[in-house]
Formats: structure tokens, C-alpha cells, sequence
């Protein structure tokens, strides 16, 4: 077994194991996956307390996913937290609901205020990129408290009588849960 490597930087060093196959031509590599959740620039990033805050205050966030046919796909959504967990709606069927279905490892990001700072050449921003499952929900009376946590934070000024639509919602509508299994969060304000 030969052991190879290559490092473009510490966070990101990868080791190949090359494996001879049976007709010893042929080498198998199995690449070590890199730890996805350490940030190349340490120095911009924020707490993971900031990082979830950023989640709150923005009004979407941007679902990464694989297709069902293998390829990326990537979709807005209106998102809310509740503690470590992300919710948000869908319909009962489709191309996001049928990824999910297959593969529910999912990544999203959000970005709060990117700034285009032409001076410095840079995007000035705070961001944050959520791991996780998704699940998707199915107990009626779930699915009605996380369309009412949705209404509560994008419509908050319509009454309950106003969003009535959430009492019968579950009914035709999807409700999926992500469960947080890692948040990192990072900025650049700096102008110079």
C-alpha cells in the first residue's frame, strides 16, 4: 500500500491510499475526506452563538442538495430556527422534495449585507453555512407549529386569524426539519 498527499493547505490535506487491484495494473485511491467544518481564513471567523444569529437575521438562506438524478441543485428558502433546528415549507412534491427523500445531507448558506467594496477589491459580509439532516415532518400538529413559527417570523404583523391558512396548511403542505450538526460562521468588514 503506497500513501500519498497533497496539501493545498492544512485545512484541506488530503491523503490518498493507492490499493494494487487484482490485475496489479490498477490502483484504487480512497481519498480521507477533510474536516469540511474548519475554516481556511480562522481570522474572519465569528462565534457560533454570531454564526446562528446571522440565520435569524436573514431572510432567506440558500439550500444546497444533490438532485435525484446525481447532479448539485441548490434552492432559496425562507428559513426559521428553533434552537438546532431549521424548518421551512414546501410543496408535497417536486424535484427538491424528491432529493431530500433520497438524500438528506444537506448544506445551507446564508449571507447577511455582502457589500461590494471596490477599493479593496473585496466583498465585504458576514455569512454563515449550516450541516445537517433533513427530515421531513409528518405529525400534523409539528408541521402546524412550524408553519406558525414561519408565520411568526416573516409575517409577524398579521394576526392568527390572518394566516388561518396554518390551521389547514399541513394538510397540503411539506414541512421539513434540519437537524444542525455543525455551523461555522465568518465576516470581512475590513475596508483596507
Amino acid at each position: 500500500t503506497l500513501l500519498a498527499s497533497s496539501a493545498a493547505s492544512d485545512v484541506y490535506k488530503r491523503q490518498a491510499i493507492l490499493r494494487p487491484t487484482k490485475d496489479k495494473e490498477l490502483f484504487i485511491m480512497d481519498m480521507a475526506k477533510p474536516d469540511m467544518t474548519k475554516m481556511r481564513r480562522a481570522d474572519r471567523a465569528i462565534s457560533r452563538e454570531d454564526a446562528l444569529a446571522v440565520i435569524d437575521r436573514c431572510a432567506y438562506g440558500t439550500l444546497s442538495l444533490i438532485a435525484t438524478d446525481g447532479t448539485p441543485y441548490a434552492v432559496a428558502l425562507n428559513v426559521v430556527r428553533d434552537g438546532e433546528k431549521l424548518f421551512f415549507h414546501s410543496a408535497m412534491a417536486g424535484l427538491k422534495v424528491n432529493s431530500l427523500r433520497e438524500n438528506p445531507q444537506v448544506c445551507l448558506l446564508f449571507v447577511e449585507n455582502p457589500t461590494i467594496y471596490e477599493k479593496g477589491l473585496t466583498t465585504l459580509y458576514t455569512s454563515t453555512v449550516v450541516r445537517g439532516k433533513v427530515t421531513e415532518v409528518t405529525d400534523f400538529d409539528e408541521k402546524r407549529r412550524a408553519l406558525r413559527l414561519l408565520c411568526d417570523r416573516f409575517v409577524p404583523s398579521l394576526t392568527k386569524e390572518e394566516t388561518g391558512c396554518v390551521e389547514t396548511g399541513p394538510k397540503s403542505t411539506g414541512v421539513w426539519c434540519i437537524e444542525i450538526e455543525s455551523v461555522t460562521g465568518k465576516q470581512n468588514r475590513r475596508m483596507g
